[in-house]
């Protein structure tokens, strides 16, 4: 079994964008009160600890790899060697946060309503709850704010 913790920066970015590719169809606008939404609700202050795009990819795979189904998917792809070579530029980083919201989607009702005040309830268990929670905070002290 492939320890996800290990990927390197490069290749959790390539298969969690693989999974949110070819798993997604809906995600919403993107919105800087997410930000501060997600921060509320899980009580994590933004901190001015550097988080790599890496960083936040290999926790997402981490969150989507307690699914059974995904976790071969990942292991799959994981052991695939790259196409061709990538360079990640400042487009990757909005497909990456929007790679990273899929596998929060995953894991979260995340809904806004008509005053534009989003809400989060927990789909899966309460042992993925710490998962979810690692994942937040990568998010927020990765996006800008």
């Amino acid at each position: 079994m492939t320890d996800l913790s290990q990927l390197d920066d490069a290749t959790a970015q390539r298969i969690l964008t693989t999974i949110a590719r070819a798993r997604s169809t809906n995600l919403p606008d993107d919105s800087p009160n997410l930000r501060t939404a997600l921060a509320d609700e899980f009580g994590i202050v933004p901190s001015h600890a550097t988080v790599s795009p890496g960083d936040v990819a290999r926790q997402a795979l981490i969150l989507l790899a307690e699914d059974p189904a995904t976790r071969l998917a990942i292991e799959s792809i994981a052991n695939e060697p790259p196409a061709t070579r990538q360079s990640y530029d400042a487009g990757s980083s909005i497909a990456l946060g929007l790679a990273v919201y899929f596998a929060l989607s995953t894991a979260l009702d995340i809904e806004r309503d008509k005053q534009g005040k989003w809400s989060f309830k927990m789909k899966l268990k309460p042992a993925s709850h710490e998962a979810v929670k690692k994942l937040v905070e990568k998010l927020i002290n990765y996006l800008p704010g």
